[in-house]
């Protein structure tokens, strides 16, 4: 063969074996039966039988997250351990946080019970509701009240109070023994100033009243706990803790608001008086033993002949005072001069004047 010849051949042999090639790949691609290329298993899908047109279901996705934990209420766990603090110092063994309560933007109510009664029998009823305000280095008991067995009139939460203290409420207690225990603040245990007992109802709730006596504080606050006989030495089952402050020696008297009845007018500190009637003169202060209120005539020179109206020796709380004074029908024409008296000294109030046409 002449060499031409073999030239032509051979081409015609390559052409021959490359459309091979390309009919074997096209009829490859037209075949599922002969899938031209191998993929790389990186996903498996699954077609529900019975429905071919459902979309596949991925099987090797990622797992599915699991529910996050609620989260942990650091606040209300503040709270309670406060709160157990307080029952445990007052006497309380082992005393339980079951419930908290938001009462304010800063303050709240937690529910406390002890863990056994007699015998160890588990108990699960609350007893005490503790109240407590949130400063910024933590919380602070500002009070607490033992449920259905004890509710207190005197002392006003937070008043000013000096020995003998007046007492009183109503309560329920084991034969009616409610015990009254007077503390001052200091680090560590709170020293304690006095004790005494009252007596209220023995089965349902019954008036009490009474007094305590206790030595002077070297503090300004403390706490009156009342707690009810339980009747088992046990510890308290639930108490009623009342905040006060001290009235100390060295503390001068304050006159803190006056009012009157009639009331002055609007514009002015002027009362004008009509007829003849009462005229009584509302006064807050503490550190105060004696209040008198006296009405002293306008012009110069006035005060060595002012009438005295009243004078008030027994507070309310340690706190309110009172006189009332029948006035006549005839011209008044003057202010009042108000001065409240204790250990620490004597402060004056003039500002309110008098007129009876």
């Amino acid at each position: 063969m002449r060499p031409a010849h073999i030239r032509l051949a051979a081409v015609a042999g390559v052409l021959a074996v490359v459309v091979g090639v390309a009919t074997a790949f096209v009829v490859g691609r037209d075949n599922p039966a002969q899938p031209a290329a191998i993929a790389s298993p990186t996903t498996t899908t699954v077609v529900p039988a019975g429905d071919s047109d459902a979309p596949p279901k991925d099987v090797t996705g990622p797992a599915p997250t699991p529910n996050p934990k609620p989260p942990v209420d650091r606040t209300a766990d503040a709270a309670k351990a406060t709160a157990v603090s307080f029952l445990r110092e007052l006497g309380m063994r082992d005393p339980v946080a079951a419930t908290y309560r938001k009462t304010g933007a800063a303050t709240a109510e937690v529910g406390i019970h002890p863990r056994a009664g007699e015998g160890g029998r588990p108990l699960d009823q609350i007893t005490t509701r503790v109240q407590l305000h949130r400063y910024t280095n933590g919380w602070v008991p500002t009070g607490a009240k033992a449920v259905n067995a004890i509710e207190v009139e005197q002392p006003l939460p937070f008043s000013r109070v000096r020995s003998p203290l007046p007492v009183s409420g109503m309560s329920v207690a084991y034969e009616g023994t409610v015990h009254v225990t007077v503390t001052e603040d200091r680090r560590g245990a709170d020293r304690v100033l006095g004790r005494t007992f009252v007596n209220g109802g023995a089965d349902t709730l019954a008036p009490f009243s009474g007094q305590v006596r206790f030595t002077r504080p070297t503090g300004d606050a403390g706490w009156v706990v009342f707690t009810p006989d339980s009747g088992a030495d046990l510890g308290i089952f639930s108490a009623t803790a009342v905040r006060v402050r001290f009235v100390n020696s060295d503390h001068k008297p304050q006159i803190l608001g006056v009012v009157t009845d009639p009331r002055p007018a609007a514009s002015s500190q002027l009362v004008t008086l009509t007829g003849s009637g009462t005229l009584t003169v509302g006064v807050k202060a503490f550190a105060v033993e004696e209040l008198r209120v006296l009405l002293v005539p306008s012009g110069t020179g006035g005060r060595p002949h002012a009438k005295l109206l009243g004078v008030d020796r027994s507070s309310e709380d340690g706190e309110r005072w009172s006189v009332s004074w029948r006035y006549p029908d005839q011209p008044i024409h003057g202010h009042l001069l108000i001065q409240a008296s204790g250990r620490g000294g004597t402060v004056e109030h003039d500002g309110i004047a008098v007129s009876h046409a």
